[in-house]
């Protein structure tokens, strides 16, 4: 189940959760989750964000980590610091801050000490 600011929607705080985060109206403060969150078009966010991986296509003002994926569509626009494991900006998509990718290969046991 996912945790969903509505179009319309007006909410500030700080937003610390488990699931999927889906954001379509407007939120100031912090974001939290170990999870995906979606900025959906039309959609604003001001404040820090951290998740496991994030979908723009609404605004983001503030810094935004994500930990294995970030991708920002043609109208998406992050106006901050980014961080995230691989990077995907579309045609028209706006990065607007220092942008620091660590893109990570996750080795099986097994495939330790294969020659390559």
């Amino acid at each position: 189940m996912a945790t969903r600011i509505d179009k319309g929607t007006f909410a500030k705080g700080k937003l610390d959760s488990k699931e999927e985060i889906i954001v379509e109206g407007r939120f100031e403060g912090e974001i939290l989750t170990t999870a995906k969150v979606t900025i959906q078009k039309g959609s604003f966010v001001r404040g820090p964000l951290k998740c496991r991986e994030i979908d723009v296509f609404g605004i983001i003002e503030g810094d935004v980590f994500a930990e294995e994926c970030a991708r920002v569509f043609s109208f998406g626009k992050i106006q901050g610091n980014l961080k995230t494991g691989h990077l995907f900006v579309e045609d028209g998509g706006i990065l607007a801050g220092k942008i620091e990718t660590e893109g990570r290969t996750k080795i099986l046991p097994e495939e330790t000490g294969k020659k390559r």
